[in-house]
């Protein structure tokens, strides 16, 4: 399986040192762990196909369920052996193909997590995880992050009753371009199924180009993390509520953007000077942006907020905060900001001279939030709050050290008319060596990707084609997914017509046993039991 290469010079003598060449696996749900881990001959489990990869090495995985079953595991896949700095040790969805994780069966009297990463120096890629069972009180995970410089993109992570993607520990770690939702949590009545999650005490975790909605708490969450965390380039909608229902769950913040409690629990290294920037928040249940009582600094900047009850909510723990607001956009129903305290709030839609009204943006449809992911894995290329040619918020920021098209930077999430550079990647190749990609699915193209006017946005390249796969796992939209959009615009009262490519059937197993509308129900008896019993007691 490993080829070694040995240098001689013309006498003859060893000049070089022997090296090995990084080598490729491959697993499949029809292999066999005795096997070689050959494309022919695949390995069954990632455990196997962990034990033979070495640093550098490449773990390719086959489409097709894998499943878990039982009551003493208490994880899908556990990662635990690490790369090196310059020799990641990657774990990469065949070209073309998705695997699909799924927990369901997983049914330990104890927390469970689906895909455990508590190495250094691992990249995960084009994974779909679903049915992460909540058996006992307290947090499972879909996927959980606990080590160092760890990369996880195109993930698709959904129908748990847990949150889904989150870095419990470690520093360094980049969570890109996921797609979470539909997560529950029924033991705890939805308050801990965030989508994303950053509570980490080490510094340096980024959360880039992820989208949450329907989780049954926050979209992203922030909240104990002594470490500084980065959210960027992300979209949050429609979370807490109980998922394709109107009814409230838990805190239904988009994005919770630190806090320690309150009062505040500090850690004794201080607050963390958390950044939140180039991000869309829109129809959740209560707030946008949440400061979550943070005793310290954010940095707000760039972002678009609209249709939540509060677009942005700076509420501090009782003292002026430090936090920093620029170039942001308030819009659609609910108010710009509220509890603002301290800090400083220039160039942003609600204190500079502009009229902000639904004219000013190409479109604010909510459906269009729902739409696949591009085919390299980027948000989707939408209109959805982009600023329309002539509107007043064009070159009305802060010049904050970022690229710009104008002569300055416009309000909000997305700049108009922006050349965008793909995103750097730490694979050689998008397929196996010595194979050939499937129509679809090469690899990057190079160099910068223009998006016309109009669709231009941080982390919303217009190349097509990612290393590795030919569409990840979130960019089929499953039929699940196109009824909750058209269920949001629906409440929205937008007619929204089936996107195009709407494959049948998800196969969701905790959103078919355990349906969301059968919880709600449950909740809904619940309540009117305690109002009898209280007329009853007068």
């Amino acid at each position: 399986m490993r080829a070694w290469i040995i240098t001689f010079g013309l006498s003859g003598a060893l000049l070089g040192a022997i090296t090995a060449r990084a080598d490729d696996y491959y697993v499949a749900p029809s292999g066999n762990d005795q096997s070689q881990g050959t494309l022919d001959k695949p390995f069954a489990t990632l455990e196997r196909a962990q034990m033979a990869a070495a640093p550098g090495d490449t773990v390719w995985i086959r489409g097709g369920e894998y499943k878990f079953s039982g009551t003493t595991q208490v994880q899908g896949v556990s990662f635990g052996k690490s790369g090196t700095t310059d020799k990641p040790i990657r774990y990469f969805a065949y070209a073309g193909e998705t695997p699909v994780f799924d927990l369901f069966e997983l049914k330990p009297q104890a927390r469970v997590t689906g895909l455990d990463v508590h190495a250094s120096w691992i990249h995960l890629r084009g994974l779909e995880v679903r049915g992460v069972r909540q058996i006992v009180v307290g947090d499972s995970w879909g996927v959980r992050i606990r080590g160092d410089h760890n990369r996880v993109e195109h993930l698709h992570v959904h129908d748990n009753e847990a949150p889904g993607v989150f870095i419990t520990s470690g520093a360094d770690n980049l969570v890109l371009n996921c797609d979470s939702h539909h997560n529950y949590d029924p033991l705890e009545d939805g308050g801990n199924a965030d989508g994303f999650g950053c509570h980490s005490a080490g510094a340096g975790n980024v959360l880039r180009g992820c989208r949450a909605w329907e989780n049954s708490d926050d979209g992203f969450d922030l909240i104990n993390a002594a470490g500084a965390c980065t959210v960027e380039e992300s979209w949050a909608f429609r979370n807490g509520f109980i998922p394709d229902t109107d009814m409230p769950a838990a805190n239904g913040a988009g994005f919770k953007s630190g806090g320690y409690g309150y009062p505040p629990n500090t850690p004794a290294t201080g607050a963390a000077h958390h950044v939140i920037r180039r991000n869309l928040a829109f129809a959740n249940r209560v707030i946008g942006f949440y400061a979550n009582f943070h005793p310290g600094g954010i940095d707000f900047i760039h972002n678009t907020a609209f249709d939540n009850p509060a677009n942005f909510d700076m509420r501090t723990p009782g003292t002026p905060s430090s936090h920093t607001l620029r170039n942001n956009i308030a819009a659609g129903s609910g108010r710009a900001i509220i509890n603002f305290e301290g800090g400083t709030e220039d160039f942003n839609s609600w204190t500079l001279p502009v009229m902000v009204g639904a004219d000013d943006f190409m479109s604010l449809d909510h459906a269009l939030a729902y739409m696949p992911r591009a085919a390299d894995g980027s948000l989707p290329h939408t209109q959805l709050a982009q600023l329309r040619a002539g509107s007043d918020m064009i070159d009305k920021g802060e010049d904050r050290g970022d690229p710009f098209a104008g002569a300055a930077p416009d309000l909000g999430a997305f700049e108009l008319g922006l050349t965008v550079p793909d995103e750097p990647d730490d694979s050689d190749a998008g397929v196996p060596r010595g194979q050939t990609a499937p129509a679809g699915a090469a690899g990057r193209s190079g160099g910068a990707a223009v998006v016309p006017a109009g669709q231009a946005g941080m982390g919303m390249p217009a190349a097509s084609g990612v290393a590795g796969a030919t569409v990840p796992p979130s960019a089929t939209t499953s039929s699940a997914l196109a009824q909750a959009g058209r269920a949001a615009a629906a409440v929205s009262g937008m007619s929204v017509e089936q996107p195009a490519t709407v494959p049948s059937g998800c196969g969701c197993h905790v959103a078919t046993t355990r349906p969301p509308r059968a919880a709600a129900l449950t909740l809904l008896a619940l309540l009117m039991t305690r109002l009898l019993k209280r007329r009853f007691r007068r």
